[in-house]
């Protein structure tokens, strides 16, 4: 027989018997509207999607008409016949013709192409316009002026860069609810509609996650299996190591700190090229470092405003090469190893390549089975155009004005 009591209270009436409060649903940090970490796979979505034909793709880039030439090595200057490379010593004889002009930055001396190459060895009068001729370092830099033609040449010979082509995989992401039918069927507190709701939920933002590291830090691969191959879509991280741009790539050298000087120089190697406004997706970190030198540098960069886009809070930076938006990324918070990077995105030259845009696939269970399963899927990539526009920053923790 249960206790009596004259006078009940909650210390001795039966706890069962409470009813009690909970809420429905689990908070989830950066959650259900809150930003779900995929931030720049959001922003792609709204802006460029291109459809994939393929699991593999590709498609060609060609820098602007080549303006630099170096001088291939040392020369007097009496010397008449000089060679000219690009940056990788390449020769670029045959982009010039009769009738071109170069300038010298280092002596300011023009020279004159008088006679249409067949080889490196190209033909010059040195001294053009009234210019002085001077020694010729290995490397001095030389810029294309302009090209005139005599009033009675024939034409000269065409010229055409070629461009360059490049690759990357569409990915197949997917992630799995499994659920026994009896908890399938069942009530609980988390979500009074069922189990099934919650757990949607959680994979799904477990998807995207997986995209949004990928579109970042993912290296281009394809693995061969026993039934097919596995593709690895390449992120931004990879694809300028793979155009080997080491001047776009910062090391912050950790609680040491890196000089306003090296910053600016990382700055320049990226923000002259594409649009001149950039986002910033950053750690922690690097965004207590840049606006904590833009709050308190004597000259430091200047802060022109925040803005909230897409669940994002935006703060925009004014930097001597163009305007920097800071965005605090959520995975480069949660992910500790993220925690002091920094990826640098031009928008406008990223595009989400599709192959299957994220679905929800439902009974993908065993036929007869005693559990329910579905899956999320989705085939994505990125297509980068111009790394040069982009840039990366790791152990970027203090900038120092010294």
């Amino acid at each position: 027989m249960s206790a009596v009591s004259g006078f009940l209270s909650t210390l001795n009436a039966d706890p069962n018997d409470l009813v009690g409060e909970w809420q429905e649903g689990v908070l989830v940090r950066n959650a259900k509207g809150f930003n779900t970490g995929a931030t720049l796979m959001a922003l792609m979505s709204k802006l460029t999607v291109e459809n994939a034909d393929d699991a593999v793709f590709n498609w060609w880039e060609r820098p602007p008409k080549t303006l630099n030439f170096y001088a291939n090595a040392g020369y007097n200057s009496a010397v008449t016949t000089i060679g000219f490379v690009d940056v990788n010593t390449n020769a670029l004889w045959p982009l010039l013709d009769t009738g071109a002009v170069l300038l010298s930055s280092v002596t300011n001396e023009m020279v004159q192409v008088t006679a249409t190459p067949s080889n490196a060895n190209i033909t010059v009068t040195r001294g053009f316009a009234g210019t002085t001729a001077a020694a010729i370092t290995q490397g001095d830099l030389w810029t294309y002026i302009t090209f005139g033609k005599n009033e009675s040449s024939t034409a000269a010979n065409s010229t055409y860069e070629t461009p360059s082509s490049y690759q990357n995989n569409i990915q197949i992401f997917e992630r799995v609810i499994t659920l026994s039918n009896a908890f399938k069927a069942g009530k609980v507190r988390t979500d009074l509609d069922g189990p099934l709701w919650e757990r949607r939920a959680y994979m799904f933002e477990a998807l995207i996650n997986d995209i949004e590291l990928a579109y970042f830090f993912g290296v281009k691969a394809t693995i061969a299996g026993t039934n097919g191959n596995t593709f690895y879509t390449g992120g931004i991280q990879n694809a300028l190591s793979a155009a080997g741009l080491s001047a776009n790539i910062l090391n912050g050298n950790g609680v040491a700190g890196v000089t306003l000087d090296a910053f600016k120089t990382w700055l320049q190697s990226f923000m002259v090229y594409g649009s001149d406004v950039k986002l910033a997706f950053c750690g922690p970190a690097p965004y207590a470092a840049i606006s904590n030198y833009a709050n308190s540098g004597a000259n430091g960069f200047r802060i022109e405003g925040t803005e909230h886009v897409f669940g994002m809070n935006v703060t925009v930076i004014v930097t001597p090469f163009g305007e920097l938006n800071l965005v605090m990324h959520p995975l480069f918070t949660n992910a500790i190893a993220y925690n002091n990077q920094m990826v640098v995105v031009d928008l406008k030259l990223i595009v989400q390549k599709s192959m299957n845009p994220i679905y929800l696939e439902t009974n993908i269970q065993t036929p007869g089975a005693t559990y329910y399963q579905e899956h999320f899927v989705a085939m994505l990539g990125i297509k980068q155009k111009f790394p040069a526009a982009f840039g990366y920053a790791y152990n970027l923790t203090t900038i120092n004005a010294a």
